[in-house]
């Protein structure tokens, strides 16, 4: 088969399965947009958006003479042949590049292997998610390449291709069936570690940082600025989509360099990305030790003010870029997601329904895009693993919103069935391997959705909005979620730390969760299937919701403990200053 013939089969076969009713199928997505009109318009888009880079990156790449020149290759006892290598390539570039486009198309497989044998594993490793042509490759290379990434941490001549293979398989790494496995803050953190050594945190220093001579021509220090840029943003989408907090103070570098003028040399887009990095790794910077705080009788114009302060930046961008791309447009939503979730921790009572109603619609509108992506550039299937975490968060969010008491201040609530029940939709296509997190995750959401125990600690029948995790950040939601599906459907309690003495036992406990959760590592046979708790979502009858009218206070949302001080005391004769001077003043 051709590469043209093979591109057709691929989008064939994702129409053809895209009303899967199984969990666990791969290839489950469509595409009214043929590949070579979606790249027609995706080169208009970007070639001006990389001077000083090749583009377009979304081209397939024609058999010629060079092509046919490729070695075949072999790994950890797994044979590629020319063939085999040249389509991967192809579907790489097609669907996966545009996301992290620091790769040139033009350049063969052979050169890239030469650069690094990592770097050319990873492309491999993303490309043959939906490879049609071997469906047992991804299992079979997992081992041994993840293997080259944790050796890359010797500094040598490859350094730089290194740093972009740990970025591509932290993108798009191999499916587990356990959130527990996930290695992408791993990995991405090894990527910015290596970038530091050899100064790309510095750009025009970077002689500093090697024995030999460094190009630092404008076309090379622009190539340092875009992939410290690409380190700093897969590293804090990794962190995010994880609910971990990031201790190294990206933001100063990247202030830096924004007041030397170097971030102008980055296209508009990682730009975007690179400023939306910036925000949410000081929002969660500075709000993380609301995790621990018990803020029911504690001043919150602090808190409040924050998330204002956050807020307005997020606006600031929506109006700066006025034309955003629906990828762009999605990262500012999912963006506004985060933030919105620490509204629910702040009991104003005045303003408690208009920031239910703000997370609520924000969640909708996450989901709604991404199904938009998906039936224009086929998103849902080849999509990066921060977009799967981050709809994930959307539709616990509106599962939380849609199963409580709080669901009383929601007028339009078939709009958010409607996103719920897409997002279960897309969590199938995200799917590449029997049973990994996506499919399970459908399959918990549909169960969820049907469970009559699900958010009722008591026996009174009453399901309040309170979250029991409170060290994940914005993710403490989604880790709660899957808690309470443990609880019910794998026979797994929470388990609760004890409480202040003096402290009152009508909400649930904030503690960590158990350590003793069995772990299932990832199965290298695609045929092995594991803990079997995916279920067919798509027959679910959606249950008569007999929701309490009784109105809940916001301080419900989140279970806090009254063991630990209050970060921000309105008494300090410096605090006004120190709002007015925010962010400045305040902790990064």
């Amino acid at each position: 088969m051709d590469l043209g013939g093979l591109i057709r089969d691929t989008d064939r076969r994702l129409h053809d399965t895209g009303n899967s009713a199984s969990p666990s199928d791969g290839l489950t997505s469509h595409s009214p947009l043929s590949p070579l009109s979606r790249h027609d318009q995706d080169h208009g888009e970007q070639q001006g958006e990389l001077p000083l880079q090749v583009a377009p990156l979304l081209a397939p790449m024609p058999l010629g003479p060079t092509l046919s020149d490729t070695l075949p290759r072999t790994l950890g006892g797994v044979n590629l042949e020319p063939k085999e290598i040249d389509e991967i390539f192809t579907l790489y570039f097609l669907y996966y590049a545009k996301h992290l486009p620091f790769l040139d198309p033009k350049t063969t497989p052979n050169s890239y292997y030469n650069q690094s044998p990592l770097l050319f594993w990873a492309i491999i490793s993303a490309g043959t998610r939906r490879y049609l042509g071997n469906p047992t490759l991804l299992g079979s290379i997992a081992e041994p390449v993840l293997k080259l990434g944790w050796s890359s941490m010797h500094i040598g001549g490859a350094v730089i291709p290194n740093i972009q293979g740990l970025l591509i398989l932290s993108t798009w790494p191999f499916p587990t069936n356990s959130t527990s496995k996930d290695n992408t803050f791993t990995l991405s953190g090894m990527s910015v570690n290596l970038a530091l050594q050899i100064g790309l945190h510095v750009p025009l220093q970077g002689q500093d940082y090697s024995r030999t001579r460094v190009d630092l021509s404008n076309e090379n220090i622009a190539r340092r600025v875009q992939l410290w840029s690409y380190c700093v943003v897969v590293h804090q989408k990794a962190a995010c989509a994880l609910g971990y907090p990031i201790t190294l103070p990206l933001d100063l570098f990247q202030r830096k360099l924004e007041l030397s003028g170097i971030m102008r040399l980055a296209p508009k887009t990682l730009s975007l990305e690179v400023k939306l990095a910036s925000i949410i790794g000081r929002m969660n910077s500075v709000l993380f030790e609301l995790n621990f705080e018990d803020l029911q009788n504690k001043p919150q114009a602090a808190p409040s003010m924050m998330l204002d302060v956050f807020e307005a930046q997020l606006n600031d961008l929506d109006i700066e870029s006025a034309e955003l791309s629906d990828l762009e447009a999605l990262s500012l939503q999912i963006a506004r997601l985060q933030l919105r979730i620490y509204y629910l921790r702040c009991p104003e009572d005045e303003l408690y329904a208009l920031n239910l109603t703000k997370i609520y619609t924000t969640a909708i509108q996450v989901i709604e895009m991404t199904a938009k992506l998906d039936s224009e550039i086929n998103l849902a299937s080849f999509c990066p693993h921060h977009i799967y975490r981050m709809s994930a968060l959307a539709a616990s969010v509106l599962l939380r919103i849609l199963k409580t008491r709080v669901s009383t201040y929601i007028r339009d609530h078939q709009a958010g069935r409607a996103s719920y029940f897409q997002e279960i939709s897309l969590l199938r296509k995200m799917s590449v391997h029997n049973n990994d997190m996506p499919g399970r995750m459908a399959g918990i959401f549909a169960q969820l959705w049907t469970s009559e125990k699900a958010f009722k600690p008591k026996d009174d029948g009453v399901a309040i909005p309170a979250v029991r995790i409170q060290s994940r950040l914005s993710m403490s939601l989604l880790h709660d979620t899957m808690w309470w599906w443990r609880e019910e459907f794998g026979d797994q309690p929470y388990t609760r730390s004890l409480k202040n003495k003096d402290q009152q036992s009508d909400q649930p406990e904030s503690t960590a969760p158990s350590s003793s959760l069995p772990v299932e590592s990832y199965q290298a046979n695609p045929n092995t299937n594991g803990a079997a708790e995916s279920v067919n979502g798509s027959n679910q009858q959606l249950p008569d919701q007999s929701l309490s009218g009784q109105a809940a206070t916001s301080n419900e949302f989140f279970a806090m403990d009254d063991t630990m001080p209050f970060l921000w005391d309105p008494i300090d004769p410096g605090f006004e200053s120190m709002i007015e001077l925010f962010p400045d003043s305040w902790p990064l």
